[in-house]
């Protein structure tokens, strides 16, 4: 009987350190052949978890699904978002953007808080008026904060940095436009000052003529303004 025993653990060591030998191997194995070819991984997507199991980063091309996240699950949306809009709001959503190539950062309650992505995700108060390669910040309940990006407009591009306000407004936007428009608006809603050029017709700043210099509304109505495309 010892002498059995004493065989079966010396088999046993022998297995221990024939595993550690074919691991060792492995590992070899694996470096040099990534020596020999630079290094490159490839793969689709990549999930990345906190100590806890949540997914908290999504870096794929595109990004891969994870149960975690609030904007891709519906039951989720209706109940955190849905109360905050009018009862037609989950029938727009079924319409947004969620994926984007690039890298995604959760927070742990499931929500987007920072992507850097072509094209970026709508934000989920409504679609983009064109698709954005660049960079998003929501806030702690996923609500765009920032963002910065280049959109094709009608074969020309489009170059924004927008900074909302807790109302979930634009309270400050630098845009330069190929078509000519190039300047920053600040203020919400009716009250908005803007500064910069514009070609005649456009939105920002609703005069017929070419605009170049500075305009103030008050309560949607123009209290002021100086344009210098005007006077030239």
């Amino acid at each position: 009987m010892d002498t059995s025993v004493e065989r079966l653990t010396r088999t046993m060591r022998w297995l221990q350190v024939y595993a550690a030998l074919m691991t060792v191997a492995l590992v070899a194995f694996f470096v040099r052949s990534g020596a020999a070819t630079d290094d490159v991984i490839r793969a689709q997507g990549l999930i990345i978890e906190d100590t806890d199991g949540r997914e908290r980063i999504l870096i794929g091309a595109p990004i891969p699904e994870a149960a975690d996240r609030v904007r891709t699950d519906e039951a989720r949306v209706r109940e955190i978002w849905g109360p905050r809009f009018p009862d037609a709001y989950m029938d727009f959503y079924q319409d947004y953007n969620h994926e984007t190539t690039g890298m995604l950062i959760l927070s742990e309650d499931g929500f987007d808080r920072l992507v850097v992505g072509d094209p970026v995700p709508d934000p989920n108060i409504g679609q983009r008026s064109a698709p954005a390669t660049g960079m998003v910040i929501n806030d702690v309940e996923g609500f765009e904060r920032t963002g910065y990006g280049l959109s094709p407009v009608d074969g020309r591009y489009n170059v924004g940095l927008g900074l909302d306000t807790d109302r979930i407004e634009e309270g400050l936007v630098l845009m330069l436009e190929d078509d000519g428009l190039n300047g920053v608006l600040v203020g919400t809603g009716p009250d908005r000052i803007f500064l910069g050029s514009a070609p005649a017709g456009h939105g920002w700043t609703g005069l017929e003529e070419e605009f170049q210099g500075l305009l103030v509304q008050r309560d949607g109505e123009t209290v002021h303004t100086l344009n210098l495309a005007a006077d030239n």
